[in-house]
């Protein structure tokens, strides 16, 4: 009987936006809230269609610039596709540690994602599902805070 294939650490993450190189990536957070919104411009930052990634439970984030960012040791992973800017982390060492909270938290799933902009990096850890819209023109986004 053959050896199961072993995934590979990096693979696809399916977005609309998977294959844009270098594309523009911001975060938009709401205090007092789990969830995050990822701004994706993937044709540079004046240019639609964008999209908001909607991320409804964190468990961890980190956003961070592009250059000379440290070696957060993904770069030299393997990898099922090469020149995307978005990847998830299927074995990544967050996952393995936050999987002894899953019951505790009674977090549903976590998954590990990765997007690889050309002016920011933002690599997030969360539970369950996410949500992405497209937007195709100008339009004012309005968040509110609990204080």
């Amino acid at each position: 009987m053959p050896e199961p294939i072993k995934p590979s650490k990096l693979v696809r993450w399916d977005l609309p936006f998977a294959e844009a190189r270098y594309p523009s990536v911001s975060l938009i957070t709401e205090e007092g809230d789990s969830g995050v919104v990822v701004l994706v411009a993937p044709e540079g930052i004046d240019k639609y269609p964008k999209y908001l990634v909607h991320v409804q439970l964190v468990i961890a984030l980190l956003y961070y610039e592009e250059a000379f960012a440290f070696d957060r040791g993904y770069r030299t992973l393997e990898r099922t596709e090469d020149g995307l800017c978005a990847y998830q982390w299927m074995d990544s060492p967050w996952l393995q540690a936050y999987r002894d909270g899953k019951e505790i938290f009674e977090w549903e799933s976590l998954s590990h994602y990765l997007l690889f902009g050309g002016d920011n990096i933002v690599e997030i850890v969360l539970s369950g599902e996410l949500t992405v819209e497209r937007i195709d023109s100008k339009m004012i986004l309005e968040t509110k805070h609990e204080i």
